[in-house]
């Protein structure tokens, strides 16, 4: 076991940014840091053993476990939406500013 430190992926924001979408970081499943008592690898499949929050509760991550990624919504999922663009039809390269036609809605994929 080892100490636990800043998440070095998203710098203990607990979050990524893709242009204008907020998402969980996916290293250190929004809790910030990495290390100690919970690794990153050590976590096991996610929502494992959480439950989710009731009508009109807050979430609190030491109850309900990490936010889910956006696509990951029940909103999201019954809107009828891609849920590799979010219905934008393009996708972009994380960490630059190439675009591409989305590979599930735009019929260049799967």
């Amino acid at each position: 076991m080892s100490d636990e430190i800043e998440c070095p992926e998203c710098g203990g924001t607990g979050e990524q940014r893709l242009g204008p979408l907020r998402l969980m970081c996916m290293y250190c499943h929004g809790r910030k840091v990495v290390g100690g008592a919970r690794e990153p690898a050590d976590d096991g499949p996610r929502h494992q053993l959480w439950r989710f929050p009731g009508v009109g509760e807050e979430h609190d991550a030491h109850v309900h476990g990490p936010l889910p990624p956006v696509w990951e919504h029940p909103a999201v999922r019954g809107s009828g939406l891609c849920t590799h663009c979010l219905g934008a039809g393009v996708v972009v390269a994380e960490g630059s500013y190439a675009e591409a036609p989305c590979p599930v809605c735009s019929g260049g994929g799967r």
